[in-house]
């Protein structure tokens, strides 16, 4: 059980700095909005800044609170079972008008990254915990496109069905597997929900204590 995110954040940095890798990692990337603050004591210790990597759903037509795929700040989309009685006119769409608030999100938190970067560089991703593994997977996938050396995954608790789903992308930090996995909040003493603008501040702070 972790307190909070700071705390699951802590833990994570020891498992790092366990398997010798605190100096392997070029840019680190989390996935907001909790996974900022579990990046925060990581990003702080490794001095380096935090890149949000946005990801927001794709709703159904006939419901907004159901989900028939994601999208990426970088516009890669994967879509489930769901999505095939959806018409292709709405898909187009709705996946511009998702990019579109993506986009907006991004310029909120003051950072515009070029993803070309990562090319043959060892990065790291960073969630607050791994349930179906639909959203990493859909980061990872982004990463991927963009040619790194080799993507780490970093989260607190995982279930056993995320954590197999995820093994094809990279080497995976995670020390709590659940084959009993129920949702990500019983791991944690506080889980609150965080706020644009916390999420801003932690980037922000980040990106001061970065090394040049």
């Amino acid at each position: 059980m972790y307190k909070n995110r700071i705390h699951a954040g802590e833990v994570l940095l020891k498992e790092i700095i366990k398997r010798g890798l605190e100096k392997s990692f070029s840019f680190l990337f989390a996935v907001p909005r909790g996974g900022v603050e579990v990046a925060y004591p990581i990003a702080k210790a490794l001095k380096l800044p935090i890149i949000p990597l946005i990801i927001h759903k794709i709703p159904a037509s006939y419901n907004s609170e159901l989900a028939i795929g994601a999208v990426s700040i970088a516009g890669e989309v994967v879509l489930n079972e769901l999505a095939e009685e959806e018409g292709k006119d709405y898909l187009e769409n709705v996946k511009i008008r998702v990019l579109e608030e993506l986009k907006r999100r991004e310029k909120s938190f003051g950072v515009e990254f070029d993803y070309k970067k990562i090319k043959g560089k060892d990065v790291l991703l960073i969630d607050d915990g791994i349930a179906t593994g639909e959203t990493l997977f859909l980061a990872a996938k982004t990463l991927h496109n963009f040619q790194p050396a080799k993507v780490y995954i970093a989260a607190p608790v995982s279930s056993m069905e995320g954590y197999s789903k995820l093994l094809q992308f990279g080497e995976l930090l995670c020390p709590v597997i659940d084959r009993y996995f129920y949702a990500v909040s019983q791991y944690y003493e506080e889980f609150p929900q965080l706020s644009e603008e916390k999420v801003k501040e932690y980037i922000q702070k980040s990106a001061k204590f970065a090394a040049p």
